[in-house]
């Protein structure tokens, strides 16, 4: 019997999770159904026996990753979620899958079918699991592509190349993307989005903060509380917010 937690704070969501597991014809039972970070504190406090976690990113009052920081998971966790930016998060804990909503039942069963495959070989012990994990973690890692160095810039006066590693950070503005610099020069980017920036920077690197803006890890000065759920960023004379949302993703890629 495979015992399930689900942390998901959309009941159709749930609902849709029980029905999947339910067609993929394994025997399992659900251990719990949570739908906040609170929630999740105190049940995985308590050290439950847990098999397999089936985990959304943002829950009703904050990011999963508020829990997964602060209390040691030892259970495979597939992740399932809206939010594209947090794969590294998730592999960087027990995730074994990243699936982006909405998803299909073949894709859920895919995921599943991994589980249930490292299961099997390695007789479900901790330590190899988490062995296995961070080997896949690494293998994704290696496949990544050549992030790059210059970025290449159209002007009125031809095309001018700006070294990645001098961007403080890049924002978007109504489409438009903008890279400050460390020499506090502004420059209009090709890209029109900050998803296909973010497609060449390295993500050890760089991070989007909020909805708007992406920062270099090499130019943060400074880091305090702005909000209860949110924190202010200082890179020279700029000072960025985290959004609600992207906050414990920050702190976990900063290693704070």
């Amino acid at each position: 019997m495979i015992r399930v937690v689900i942390l998901e704070d959309e009941a159709p969501a749930r609902k849709k999770l029980n029905t999947f597991l339910e067609k993929t014809k394994e025997p399992f039972v659900i251990i719990n159904e949570i739908e906040t970070v609170i929630e999740g504190l105190t049940f995985f406090k308590t050290n439950p026996e847990i098999d397999l976690i089936l985990s959304d990113i943002e829950l009703r009052d904050g990011n999963v990753f508020e829990i997964y920081n602060q209390i040691e998971i030892t259970a495979p966790i597939i992740f399932i979620t809206a939010y594209d930016d947090f794969w590294m998060n998730a592999f960087e804990t027990n995730g074994i899958e990243y699936l982006l909503k909405p998803y299909s039942f073949n894709r859920f069963k895919k995921a599943f079918e991994k589980y249930s495959s490292l299961k099997r070989k390695l007789s479900i012990t901790d330590n190899n699991i988490i062995q296995k994990i961070d080997a896949f973690y690494q293998n994704k890692m290696a496949q990544q592509t050549d992030y790059k160095e210059y970025i290449p810039i159209k002007s009125s006066s031809g095309i001018y190349f700006l070294k990645v590693a001098d961007i403080l950070f890049i924002e978007s503005d109504y489409g438009v993307l903008f890279a400050h610099d460390s020499k506090n020069k502004k420059h209009i980017l090709n890209q029109t989005s900050l998803k296909e920036i973010q497609e060449i920077l390295n993500p050890t690197q760089f991070y989007k903060i909020n909805r708007s803006e992406i920062i270099n890890k090499s130019y943060v000065e400074k880091v305090n509380r702005y909000t209860k759920n949110t924190v202010a960023i200082h890179i020279k004379t700029h000072i960025l917010k985290t959004s609600q949302n992207n906050t414990a993703g920050f702190n976990s890629w900063m290693g704070i």
